[in-house]
């Protein structure tokens, strides 16, 4: 009896403590990569719509509209993030906090680094005097010559990407089930069916998944 639950034991352990390794590594992942996730996701989203809010800024200041109401118009426009940001500073101005301290706030509380440049810059203006319309106008040209200049390398980069991607994603997972398949004809079962379902139910998926993040996470950013 104590053989043939070794046996047992030995058959059915590999099988119970690969999904548990699996599911602890998938929980310190989480664990330990969330709040990154959630950061960077939001340091994503304020990238995608700094350009057209600094553009829009730009355009108000160079119509003749004041800053504060050119920036009534970011807190009001769909900008996400940023208009958010935008609302607390206009609040913070109108309970009497001077533009300058109350910017800085603003910067401090977005914390990237190219939002950072452009208020410094509107402040600077505000301290010593300019055409702020005409520097705003200007960053946001440079901006958008950086941009085209970064998506032109990032498809350059993506066609090399998208051959890996298919090599791992379609041609691995056909070669492997191929392989598999032809030795079990010619020398039996060579691995277990559960250790085959959680290949291509687990590991090739994860794969993709992982190659997909890889590559969303390339996508430019001013």
């Amino acid at each position: 009896v104590l053989l043939f639950v070794n046996i047992i034991l030995a058959v059915i352990i590999p099988y119970i403590i690969l999904p548990l390794i699996i599911i602890e590594v998938s929980v310190l992942f989480i664990k330990y990569k969330l709040p990154d996730a959630r950061k960077n996701k939001r340091k994503s989203m304020i990238l995608k719509q700094l350009p057209f809010m600094l553009r829009q800024l730009a355009t108000q200041l160079k119509a003749g509209i004041g800053l504060f109401d050119a920036m009534a118009m970011i807190a009001d426009g769909n900008y996400g993030i940023l208009s958010d940001e935008f609302k607390i500073t206009l609040k913070q101005i109108q309970y009497g906090t001077n533009y300058i301290q109350a910017l800085d706030e603003l910067s401090k509380r977005v914390d990237i680094e190219i939002f950072t440049k452009i208020i410094n810059q509107i402040t600077r203006t505000l301290k010593n005097g300019g055409n702020l319309a005409d520097i705003l106008n200007t960053m946001a040209n440079e901006n958008s010559e950086n941009m085209k200049i970064k998506y032109k390398q990032y498809s350059q980069k993506l066609n090399s990407v998208m051959l890996i991607y298919m090599f791992i994603s379609v041609l691995i997972p056909t070669i492997t089930f191929i392989m598999i398949i032809a030795a079990s004809m010619i020398m039996g079962p060579i691995i277990p069916p559960e250790l085959f379902i959680l290949l291509y139910l687990v590991f090739f998926p994860l794969i993709v998944v992982l190659m997909v993040i890889f590559i969303k996470s390339m996508e430019p950013t001013i």
